[in-house]
């Protein structure tokens, strides 16, 4: 989605000349945004936004992309929002033509519709996952002058509403259970049709990886990192193998300072040895998943 110039407040990007990547080494939506990037051997500047710090809820951000949200790519004063689209934008505009990462024909980009839109609607489950199973609660949730800072210093957007509120019930309680629990039904079902369609081929899209193996790795990722038993789909499991062997699927999974990947080891260890990870809610629902769940080993 390109942002008509009006709506930009912080005029300075405007006039920004080259490809500018405003991101954050920890966000999903980042990763697979800087992923197309160097496979397509774009020259692109990073600019990390902390999401930690709450870089994104500065006015100087906010009036760029009100929603507060990462990753935003300005294009020669050009600005673009929502990373799947960001995406597409990139495959047609920027960097080596000689695959293309979004096919060409109509059906395969049906269906690309289809996977990322599927993708993109677990957003909110994958949060949950990330901030309930992969972070303390005490360093995921915001204080009170962040969310004040995030209400008040950009225009009105619904979408920042809605991300206040969830927020505010998450310092309040954490990710509850209930909450836990669907999250980790949706994935089910996700990884369940991804299984099925590389039954017999090496991608999400045939022979070749496309915008949707940058995707959907992402996530598988980050899921499984939190506990997520995924041998339960074991061609989709095959395929994450074939994502992480190239260099710069891998590479990403990399990113960030060293002491936060340590701290995060630390942490998912220590859930999964008090059996409180996401495999511990997977077995609680299982019975309810269906037929087509395999039993997980304890």
């Amino acid at each position: 989605m390109q942002l008509e110039p009006n709506r930009i407040k912080t005029k300075e990007v405007l006039q920004w000349k080259g490809v500018h990547l405003l991101n954050f080494s920890f966000s999903s939506c980042s990763q697979k945004v800087r992923i197309l990037l160097e496979e397509k051997g774009v020259d692109y500047r990073s600019r990390e936004i902390d999401l930690k710090s709450g870089a994104n809820a500065t006015e100087w951000y906010l009036g760029i992309n009100s929603r507060g949200v990462v990753p935003v790519l300005v294009h020669d004063g050009d600005v673009h929002i929502e990373s799947n689209d960001i995406l597409r934008y990139i495959d047609e505009k920027l960097g080596n033509a000689n695959h293309n990462w979004v096919p060409d024909n109509s059906t395969s980009r049906m269906i690309v519709d289809k996977l990322l839109q599927l993708e993109d609607d677990l957003h909110d489950s994958l949060r949950a996952i990330t901030m309930g199973f992969l972070l303390p609660h005490a360093v995921a949730k915001k204080s009170d002058a962040e969310l004040q800072a995030y209400a008040q210093n950009g225009p009105d957007d619904p979408y920042r509403t809605k991300q206040i509120e969830w927020w505010e019930l998450f310092a309040k309680q954490g990710v509850s259970a209930q909450e836990a629990k669907d999250a980790v039904a949706a994935f089910y079902e996700a990884f369940s049709e991804l299984d099925e369609i590389v039954l017999d081929q090496d991608w999400l899209l045939g022979d070749r990886p496309t915008v949707l193996d940058i995707a959907w790795f992402i996530t598988i990722h980050r899921v499984t990192q939190a506990g997520y038993p995924l041998s339960v789909h074991p061609n989709l499991e095959r395929l994450f193998t074939r994502m992480r062997a190239r260099s710069n699927f891998r590479r990403e999974l990399g990113r960030g300072p060293l002491i936060v990947h340590v701290a995060g080891l630390i942490y998912r260890t220590l859930r999964r040895i008090q059996n409180t990870n996401l495999k511990s809610v997977f077995r609680s629902i299982e019975p309810e998943l269906g037929t087509n769940a395999r039993r997980v080993s304890a």
